[in-house]
């Protein structure tokens, strides 16, 4: 599968066989999971920014590796973010495990034996964010990794076109970020540390808790938990 032009119809196929209803973000997923052999996908903005965005994600697996790697910081998201080249990782291989102890770990707790593949996005030449593509099986992906760039990048320049208008969507990911924004300050007021430790310390506290930085981030912002006081080893309501 070579054929550009004919990777795109195929692709814009895919895309039709979604439903209207869902997110565009979610077809295009959908869309590039289905013709490149993956069981589900993700796509995140601004991947190791405190602005990152995880604009949709197709399943709970997705859901659940993305929240690992921004936990942990470390995975084959953050690494094709920051290279801005394609990533491979086998959970059960020792390479992966050595290269990425911690989400290695907690990932195959997650997912099993599965194999992760990050696509860096970037069809203007800087790196926008990530298409993360997992299978429960380690197979060969459908096409080449040079055609599966083509459609990260390809995603990425259907995408440019939409992130304005998700900003004006209420509920979704620019909300849930939004969130941890103010979280964020909120963290920052409790204990006056700088943006980035408060930023770490939500990340922590996710990571101890087995849970996602936004659920965390919801705690914080509807005030069930407070740093200030967790610091004293009492929770929000002054018990012990």
């Amino acid at each position: 599968m070579t054929d550009k032009a004919a990777l795109l119809a195929q692709w814009a196929q895919e895309i039709a066989s979604s439903l209207p209803a869902q997110p565009l973000p979610l077809r295009l997923c959908l869309a590039c999971a289905r013709l490149l052999g993956a069981d589900g996908g993700a796509i995140t903005v601004a991947y190791t920014k405190s602005e990152r965005v995880t604009l949709c994600v197709t399943d709970e697996v997705a859901a659940r590796l993305e929240d690992l790697q921004e936990v942990l910081g470390q995975g084959p998201g953050p690494d094709a973010y920051q290279s801005g080249q394609a990533v491979a990782a086998e959970l059960a291989s020792p390479v992966t495990v050595s290269q990425w102890p911690m989400f290695a770990a907690a990932a195959r707790a997650a997912a099993g034996d599965a194999v992760v593949y990050a696509l860096p996005i970037r069809p203007e030449g800087p790196v926008l964010g990530v298409l993360t593509l997992h299978q429960s099986t380690p197979r060969p992906l459908r096409c080449g990794t040079a055609e599966a760039q083509f459609l990260a990048d390809a995603l990425g320049a259907a995408l440019l076109q939409d992130l304005d208008s998700q900003a004006e969507i209420g509920p979704g990911p620019w909300a849930s970020r939004a969130r941890v924004h103010q979280a964020t300050g909120m963290v920052i007021a409790q204990l006056g540390v700088g943006g980035d430790d408060a930023l770490a310390l939500l990340r922590a506290h996710a990571y101890a808790h087995d849970t996602s930085v936004d659920a965390i981030a919801a705690e914080v912002v509807g005030r069930q938990l407070d740093f200030a006081i967790a610091d004293t080893g009492t929770d929000s309501n002054g018990s012990e």
